[in-house]
């Protein structure tokens, strides 16, 4: 009997792929649903026992794969039959339009009887063979014709040699932040009088106080050990697998806290550094409740909530990045509002968001309305008293990739014209004179990183990716010449500040691996399809906006033959390009330069084609020229397609802190007198930017 129930239990489960998907077993059906089926069920006499997902523990929800995708995702129109020409998988039309025929990645390969037994909808990604009864959704459709059960692509978690998951104090004392809410009413003070909040409206979502040092990866100032400052905290809360019969309220727990300071609301740190997904405000939402609002951070998660009674909720980290193991939380809502800030950056991460957990489901608010001035999110308009029960009505779904109405185009047009700041990308922090020049860090280009060999390309880029990732880009490292730990090293050192000792690992590894930095695991010659599936893979889990390819030569080394290289670099640079473009991220490739006996490096002087340069909407080359016997080097910035301002950033090196530091024009003037006594064969005229002033002005720079 017991025999009997398990096989029917088998049969059941048969079309239940997204189950088997959601618990990261992608076995094919033969032999893995029983022992999956066994580890949710006993069999006992003449009936089935179910142990999940109501089983008496406190399990969460952490079994989620890190390979889950919404249901809801729709791939963009042309995506299916791009990777499926460019895997070579030889698709046949139907009658139906949006159906192809495939063959099974799962079914035997060249047997008569399973040929192109599988049809694919290349409109929403669904696949399914007719002779496997194998069913997948896109994702799990790439993985398989990848051959791959996960993306190489690294976290700097994985590159710390774990990470800490459990919180620094007690979870008694976790549970009675709340509680130590009325010893500081300062809090409530400030949270009613400066973002309109009532005591009700924190009370509801957990809102606490605690002591705790800062761990933000974006402050410089050392980890403390003392007792750390008052904070507000604000609870992440996950589901609780109990039985459903115990209590008719959904059941959850706190994972994890997030510290705020008081008065500016800026992070302080997240408790434990890393745990299992957890959303803000999820306690709230009840068994029946089908719609969900989803804003930037948690007052205006509460601002909402006050005024329009629906549950709402906030992006988990402290920056425009949607985890994969939370697109299960928000899996079973038939409606989402997605309500980020109304800026160039906000509206992005919003329609990126749409994409991701499907545009069907999503609204994007725009909290200005169109008008110039005024709030951008729903903590500033309930503070000015707006009505944002209206603005949340007004709410538009994503229109259709490649339909776009001048509405939509007006709107765009109109956040550039009234933000011009924004429009110029994130500013570096380390090098103000990349903002002078470059204006900034911006999403869709291509960057071309060059320089002769030894003088610290890489050495300067992990630098500069390090410095915009701690204002919240999250960044792919894709290092084909240099292992990632060697790279990681560096950058831990360039992180602290200065070389770290082992005492000091830990400390600096706790704030280090917050930063939303990646690491491609390939190395070496590495084919560019497989490249560009792992980039497509971390912009959908990670959120990526900026990509870094370490080196072009490197990457297509060893591939066709010697006089097909420059042909191969061609098409990879192309590729890149297309790929920034469509997918909105900014990609920097470095690639070496020509063996050239002169000093001063041109954009002739980049290995290859015309095209690589052509391509490229940034060209920085790093410069040296020695005066006296005394070395200088530069930033030059040869190609800014974006204003087209060029000019070049004197620099020198810090061992202590393996980082450069920008020269003042002073500083400049005193190592670069010596160049009147040189013999001069040719003369360049390079503007210098001038740190002091904010001006360029012009320099000569001798030849030999």
């Amino acid at each position: 009997m017991s025999r009997h129930l398990l096989i029917l239990a088998n049969r059941a489960l048969l079309g239940n792929t997204r189950l088997l998907s959601v618990l990261g077993h992608r076995n094919s059906i033969r032999g893995g649903t029983s022992r999956i089926f066994s580890r949710f069920y006993s069999i006992e006499g003449s009936g089935i026992t179910q142990l999940w997902p109501y089983q008496a523990d406190t399990r969460s929800i952490d079994f989620f794969a890190s390979g889950f995708s919404s249901k809801h995702y729709m791939p963009r129109p042309g995506e299916v039959l791009e990777f499926l020409n460019k895997h070579y998988q030889f698709p046949r039309k139907t009658q139906d339009k949006s159906l192809f025929r495939i063959r099974c990645p799962c079914c035997r390969p060249h047997k008569r009887g399973t040929l192109y037994t599988a049809v694919i909808n290349v409109q929403k990604g669904l696949f399914q063979c007719e002779s496997c009864l194998r069913k997948e959704n896109w994702f799990d459709y790439i993985k398989l014709v990848s051959k791959s059960d996960s993306f190489q692509v690294l976290s700097t978690v994985d590159l710390s040699r774990g990470s800490k998951t459990e919180f620094s104090v007690p979870r008694d004392t976790i549970e009675k932040y709340p509680n130590q809410l009325s010893e500081f009413p300062i809090i409530v003070t400030w949270c009613k009088t400066e973002k309109g909040l009532t005591l009700d409206t924190l009370q509801d979502y957990k809102i606490g106080a605690a002591k705790y040092y800062n761990t933000n990866p974006s402050n410089n100032a050392e980890l403390s050990t003392d007792k750390g400052q008052v904070c507000i905290t604000f609870p992440r809360m996950a589901p609780l697998f109990l039985d459903p019969q115990a209590t008719d309220e959904p059941i959850t727990k706190t994972v994890r806290i997030k510290a705020c300071e008081i008065g500016s609301g800026d992070l302080v740190a997240f408790d434990p550094p890393t745990s299992e997904a957890g959303l803000f405000g999820y306690h709230l939402v009840q068994s029946e409740t089908e719609t969900i609002i989803l804003t930037g951070n948690e007052f205006d998660a509460m601002a909402a909530y006050q005024e329009t009674k629906l549950p709402a909720t906030c992006l988990p980290n402290n920056t425009y990045q949607l985890p994969l193991e939370i697109l299960p939380l928000l899996e079973r809502f038939a409606k989402i509002y997605i309500w980020l800030d109304d800026d160039v950056a906000g509206q992005e991460a919003a329609e990126k968001f749409a994409q991701k957990l499907g545009i069907n489901r999503c609204s994007i608010v725009k909290t200005l309305g169109g008008n110039l001035n005024g709030p951008v999110n729903a903590s500033e308009a309930l503070a000015s008293g707006k009505d944002l029960k209206e603005i949340l009505r007004k709410a538009k779904p994503l229109e259709h990739e490649k339909i776009i109405g001048f509405d939509h185009l007006k709107d765009a047009v109109y956040r550039e014209l009234v933000n011009p700041n924004q429009v110029r990308g994130v500013q570096s922090t380390d090098l103000p004179g990349l903002n002078q020049i470059l204006k900034g860090h911006r999403p869709g280009e291509l960057t071309i990183f060059t320089g002769p060999t030894g003088i610290g390309k890489t050495t300067i880029l992990s630098q500069i990716s390090l410095d915009f990732c701690r204002s919240g880009v999250s960044t792919l490292w894709g290092s084909f010449e240099i292992p990632n730990v060697r790279l990681a090293k560096k950058m831990l050192q360039q992180f602290a500040g200065h070389e770290l000792t082992p005492e000091e690992f830990f400390q600096t590894t706790e704030k280090f691996q917050q930063l939303p930095m990646y690491f491609l695991k390939f190395f070496g010659s590495t084919d560019l399809t497989t490249v560009v599936d792992a980039m497509n893979h971390a912009i959908y889990a990670f959120d990526v906006q900026h990509v870094i390819i370490d080196n072009l030569q490197f990457m297509t080394a060893d591939q066709g033959r010697f006089h097909d290289r420059w042909e191969i670099q061609d098409r990879t640079v192309g590729t890149f390009r297309r790929f920034a473009t469509e997918r909105g991220v900014h990609i920097t490739l470095v690639v070496h330069p020509k063996k050239d006996d002169r000093e001063f490096l041109d954009l002739n002087s980049v290995f290859g084609s015309a095209k690589i340069t052509q391509e490229a909407d940034n060209v920085i080359i790093i410069q040296r020229l020695i005066v006296d016997d005394e070395e200088i080097r530069y930033l030059d910035i040869k190609k800014n397609r974006y204003d087209g301002t060029l000019a070049a950033i004197p620099f020198e090196f810090d061992n202590e802190s393996c980082k450069i530091r920008q020269l003042t024009r002073n500083e400049h003037d005193r190592r670069a007198k010596g160049s009147k006594n040189k013999t001069r064969q040719e003369t360049e005229m390079v503007p210098i930017i001038n740190q002091n002033a904010g001006e360029n002005r012009n320099l000569n720079i001798n030849q030999q």
